[in-house]
């Protein structure tokens, strides 16, 4: 009995849609410190990462912020905008920045942990 081609090739297309982006898609752009302070200073972001884990982040206007994760772990600590970077000092999680990019959609950024190149969406 001969499967069809599309069966075989099913698990290396999920393979493919799990891959984790390392690269900033090619509509975003570098958003002046200002700028990148305005879009985070009072709103509250969701974020989906490739291995399924899932953040709620909320950026105060005084530099507060706090984190929320699906599996129930929470931080919170300080934020703030050096150059193109969005920098985090949490409490117990690692601290430190992240490059930053952005389009109308989304902002993202590339955790320094793993390289992992994460849209934070509006909510």
């Amino acid at each position: 009995m001969r499967a069809p081609l599309s069966v075989l090739l099913l698990p290396l297309s999920a393979m493919a849609q799990s891959a984790m982006p390392t690269e900033f898609p090619a509509d975003t752009v570098v958003l002046a410190a200002d700028v990148l302070q305005l879009r985070m200073a009072g709103k509250v972001y969701k974020a989906k990462l490739t291995d399924g884990a899932t953040w709620r982040l909320e950026y105060k206007s005084n530099g507060y912020i706090f984190l929320n994760t699906g599996s129930g772990f929470s931080d919170s600590g300080k934020w703030s905008v050096k150059g193109e970077q969005l920098c985090s000092e949490w409490t117990r999680a690692p601290s430190g920045c992240s490059e930053t990019r952005a389009n109308n959609e989304a902002i993202y950024i590339k955790r320094s942990s793993t390289g992992e190149v994460v849209a934070l969406r509006p909510d």
